[in-house]
């Protein structure tokens, strides 16, 4: 794990994404009724030092680089003291308001089903600057013939996918999840492979 957030560190977002899963809260279900469920969304972990607790600077701190490195932290002394350091280092990420500032939407994408994510993963790993999972990116010509061939496999029709979620995501970071091990997503990955004999399904389909 210690690895795993020094890498986030050195990336230029200072970030991470992966799908949570989880329960249906008990709340939400007596609110809304229905079933216990699985729920699947993205998470987005930023890395950048919150001012929630105070870091403890290692002795020889000079020679660390403080923007790469994990240290060790402790409680502030009141509840006064971290608000006020955390109203001050807000300063530097707010955004001033202006008439034609755009909204900004709470990132937030749940995922209907699992074979949802295995959908969205391939129309990522194919609108990429380079191509994954053995792809080309010409193997259609137009955003109409990927989504018919998507819509190929019956049970991708739950899936809402148009040209313009297809346009977003070329033109977005591509972040690409991991696949659940599936029933749903090994026939979807079966579909695949068929079609395009070339596809990478080993890469594409992991477990949890």
């Amino acid at each position: 794990m210690v690895s795993f957030f020094s890498e986030a560190l050195r990336t230029r977002n200072k970030d991470f994404e992966f799908t949570l899963s989880r329960t249906r809260s008990a709340k939400d279900v007596f609110l809304k009724g229905g079933h216990v469920t699985l729920i699947n969304r993205d998470q987005r972990i930023r890395v950048i030092y919150d001012n929630r607790r105070v870091i403890i600077e290692p002795k020889g701190y000079k020679d660390f680089d403080m923007s790469i490195n994990l240290f060790d932290s402790k409680p502030f002394l009141n509840i006064h003291e971290c608000a006020q350091l955390r109203f001050i280092s807000k300063f530097a990420f707010k955004t001033p308001y202006l008439k034609s500032t755009p909204v900004r939407s709470k990132f937030r994408k749940v995922y209907r089903s699992f074979l949802e994510i295995a959908v969205r993963n391939f129309l990522k790993g194919y609108v990429a600057e380079k191509p994954l999972f053995g792809l080309l990116g010409n193997e259609f010509k137009c955003y109409k013939d990927l989504i018919s061939f998507i819509y190929g496999y019956n049970q991708s029709s739950e899936v809402k996918v148009s040209k313009q979620s297809i346009s977003n995501l070329k033109h977005r970071r591509i972040i690409i999840r991991p696949v659940p091990n599936t029933r749903e997503n090994i026939e979807f990955t079966r579909y695949l492979k068929n079609k395009l004999p070339y596809f990478d399904d080993v890469s594409f389909l992991k477990s949890f």
